[in-house]
């Protein structure tokens, strides 16, 4: 029989020879109740696992969170933050000298390569000693923009 391929007709002699067993009346019935119990069983197991999972996330997330802010909290030092109030109050009094019309292109371009310069910076994480010689370079080309503009208004009277 090893080696030949099985069909009904090759197995037809060794299936008579099995003994036939006529199952009891209950089999099914047993076989759905021992069916239900172990899913009854195991549904609960999953559930507490999830909740387990959900539980481990919101810690993870409640711990990691407070570090991250920290941490970058910590890259900013006080020459930054001074940099980064300076360009703020620069660049509302050059808006407000000149009106965007009468802006030079070439003050500009140069505020723009070094706004692109410093975001560059901030997305790779940057220390603090690279970005404030950025934010010392954005502040005067501010003043020079400032200064720009008052000399073409005192140009203008």
């Amino acid at each position: 029989m090893r080696g030949q391929p099985l069909n009904d007709e090759s197995m037809h002699p060794v299936l008579a020879e099995l003994p036939v067993h006529a199952p009891s009346a209950d089999l099914w019935s047993r076989i759905a109740a021992a069916h239900a119990k172990s899913q009854r069983v195991e549904r609960p197991r999953y559930r507490w696992v999830a909740i387990a999972a959900a539980v481990a996330v919101a810690i993870g997330a409640a711990t990691i969170v407070p570090l991250m802010q920290r941490g970058s909290r910590g890259t900013e030092t006080p020459g930054l933050a001074e940099g980064q109030r300076e360009s703020q109050t620069l660049e509302r009094e050059w808006q407000a000298l000149s009106p965007a019309s009468v802006r030079p292109a070439s003050g500009l371009a140069r505020l723009h390569v070094i706004d692109t310069a410093l975001q560059s910076a901030y997305d790779r994480g940057a220390r603090a000693d690279e970005l404030q010689p950025l934010w010392k370079q954005r502040n005067d080309a501010l003043r020079g923009l400032i200064l720009s503009a008052r000399t073409d208004t005192i140009t203008r009277i």
